[in-house]
């Protein structure tokens, strides 16, 4: 089994190797155990292991990241994992100060700068402005020339009978405040 592991940065890491652990969840009689794969992979981390959701998912466990703790269904009633709080402090400011390995900057465009122009594909033929509806002559749409007379009629008729549902303009937006 090889595969690649993504990190948060979207990141390759390439495995070296899978380690097949006997693990056992809790403490008797409320327990499980059977067999689980871990991807082995070069990387400094504060952890140990991370058990993924596949593990997860066959432990069939709810996890609480407020409680800090796992729960799990055992055939002696429900078991339970728990951190200490103490220990993932520890490990979460050790995390913090792992040095990145081959950060990739991102730049954020200036907003000075002018933007780029729009560059959207142009119609392949010409185009005719109509009014949406008969009493919104301000209100127009651009229709399709290669469209026959009556497809042109149903579609502007259509469109009309829905003006309520388009917006020309921020303050056409029922519900959203003008300043947005």
């Amino acid at each position: 089994m090889t595969s690649t592991l993504i990190g948060f940065t979207r990141e390759a890491i390439t495995q070296v190797d899978v380690a097949t652990l006997l693990m056992t969840f809790d403490d008797e009689p409320r327990t499980k155990t059977f067999m689980v794969p871990f991807m082995v992979v070069e990387l400094p981390s504060a952890y140990n292991v991370i058990i993924g959701r596949p593990t997860l998912n066959k432990l069939r466990a709810v996890v609480s990241t407020y409680h800090r703790s796992i729960k799990f269904p055992t055939n002696m009633g429900p078991g339970e994992v728990r951190s200490d709080p103490r220990e993932s402090r520890r490990c979460y400011l050790a995390t913090i100060a792992i040095p990145k390995r081959g950060r990739k900057e991102t730049s954020v465009p200036d907003s000075r700068e002018p933007c780029k122009p729009d560059t959207r594909p142009e119609p392949i033929e010409p185009i005719l402005e109509v009014p949406l509806a008969k009493d919104h002559s301000e209100r127009t749409i651009q229709v399709g020339s290669a469209l026959s007379e009556d497809q042109r009629i149903q579609l502007i008729d259509f469109l009309g009978r829905h003006v309520d549902v388009f917006a020309c303009s921020p303050s056409d937006m029922q519900g959203i405040h003008p300043e947005i």
